[in-house]
Formats: C-alpha cells, sequence, structure tokens
C-alpha cells in the first residue's frame, strides 16, 4: 500500500454490491486501498484475488474478518487495521441482510442485528481510527423503502405495506446518518456523512437474485456505482442526506 492511499473499509464486500463497490474503486483509481470486509474469511480472500486478478486494476487491496453482529469481531478488526494502517480514510457501512420470514418478531430481530445494531457496533469502533484520517467519510447503505415520506405517499411506488422489519430497518439507519452527520460535524475533522441508496439490484439479499431481476432489478454494478460515487466525492454536495441514482431521497 502506497502512503497516500485512500484507506478504505466496505464491510460485506465478499458478494454483491459490496463486491461491485469495491471493484468500481480500484478500477478507477490508484489511490484506493480497499479493504474487503467479510464474516467469512475464506471468502474475503477469494474476493480479493478476484479483483486482483482483473487486467486493468489500479489501486490495492487487502480483507478483514468481521461479523458486524459480533462486537469482539468487530473490536478485533478494528485493532488489525489499527496495527497494519493506523487510521482509517472511509467507512462504508455496507453489510445488511433480509428475509421473508412471516414471523415478524423473529424477522425483526435477525434484520435490526445486522442492519442497525451492527452498523452501530461498526461505526463507534471505527470512529478512533477515522478521526486519524485528514478526511474522514462514512457511507451508510440505505434504500428508498426506508423513506418514512415515500411510505407515506399514496403516489409513491413504495406505498405498499409490506417489508416493516427491512424498510424500518433503513429508516432506523436513515436518523443514524442524520444524527452521526449532524455530531461529527461538531468536530474540527472535515468528516463528511452519507446514505447511499443503491436501489433495486439483483443480488443474494433475499437468497434469490433471479426473482429480483425478474422484477426488474438492475445488475449490482449499477448499485456498486452509486456507492463508490459517494465514496470518490462526487456527490459532496448531498453530504448529510441519502443519495439516489435519481438525486437526495426524502426522509
Amino acid at each position: 500500500m502506497a502512503a497516500k492511499q485512500i484507506v478504505t473499509l466496505i464491510t460485506g464486500a465478499n458478494q454483491g454490491i459490496g463486491f461491485e463497490t469495491a471493484k468500481n474503486l480500484v478500477l478507477s483509481s490508484n489511490a484506493y486501498h480497499v479493504i474487503i470486509g467479510s464474516r467469512d474469511a475464506n471468502r474475503g480472500t477469494k474476493a480479493v484475488s478476484e479483483l486482483q486478478s482483473l487486467a486493468d486494476i489500479k489501486g490495492t487491496l487487502d480483507t478483514v474478518q468481521i461479523d458486524v453482529t459480533d462486537d469482539n469481531s468487530v473490536d478485533r478488526a478494528a485493532e488489525h487495521i489499527q496495527s497494519k494502517y493506523g487510521r482509517l480514510d472511509i467507512l462504508v457501512n455496507n453489510a445488511g441482510v433480509n428475509n421473508l420470514n412471516p414471523a415478524v418478531r423473529e424477522s425483526m430481530r435477525s434484520i435490526y442485528a445486522v442492519n442497525v445494531i451492527g452498523v452501530a457496533s461498526v461505526t463507534e469502533a471505527f470512529l478512533p481510527l477515522l478521526r486519524k484520517s485528514d478526511a474522514p467519510r462514512v457511507v451508510f447503505v440505505s434504500s428508498s423503502m426506508g423513506s418514512i415520506a415515500y411510505a407515506s405517499d399514496k403516489n409513491s411506488p413504495y406505498y405498499r405495506p409490506q417489508g416493516i422489519p427491512y424498510r424500518s430497518s433503513k429508516a432506523a439507519l436513515n436518523m443514524m446518518i442524520a444524527m452521526y452527520s449532524h455530531s461529527l460535524s461538531l468536530e474540527e475533522k472535515d468528516f463528511k456523512v452519507f446514505g447511499a441508496d443503491p436501489g433495486l439490484n439483483a443480488t443474494n439479499l433475499v437468497g434469490d437474485a433471479a426473482s429480483l431481476r425478474a422484477r426488474g432489478a438492475v445488475e449490482p454494478y449499477v448499485g456498486g456505482g452509486i456507492i463508490a460515487a459517494v465514496a470518490k466525492g462526487e456527490r459532496d454536495a448531498d453530504v448529510g442526506r441519502v443519495c439516489s441514482i435519481d438525486g437526495v431521497v426524502e426522509w
């Protein structure tokens, strides 16, 4: 890793949108050193190997084992990055889950463990490393499905009483974006906090990418491109908001 590279951690990056975000960054510039965060260490290593095999790769890569639902795993990952790099410039909170479990209580517990509590755990663990960066940036991967404004608008495609656990988890995440953006902006460091809405992508989020594709989902590189654009500073005019391909998502 070159001394001047931008050290970037992406959680849940061994597949799907996180993987495509990493790919976008390392193909775009040699300025990025991307750390693939993966719950399964072997899958993280495999993802790094796949990206390193790209003929036109410019940036560099590493991986770290991190299970966002396990505070000990999160803390070990932070300690490892502290020891190896001494700072973190960009944190992309990408790891997320959804399920179709009809038992709402069970579904809420499992989804919130990753999408809300896990995100908070990771953010808090890595704030000390972000504070050592000259230009710290945090990107929370959110969704238009978490917009209360859209969910309440009868003319919106999101006006439908479905997916309460997942959608409410993203609404909670949106509040975290607003609160972290406000609190961190009060510090001396030039913290920038964003949300990024990748849209509906054909991933394994619900275990059936084909069904999502049949519903009109785009390929994961599209969503990865949106997140990468935020990470690279292309959406800085929308700091503190949730950025989508169409503009800014209403809260």
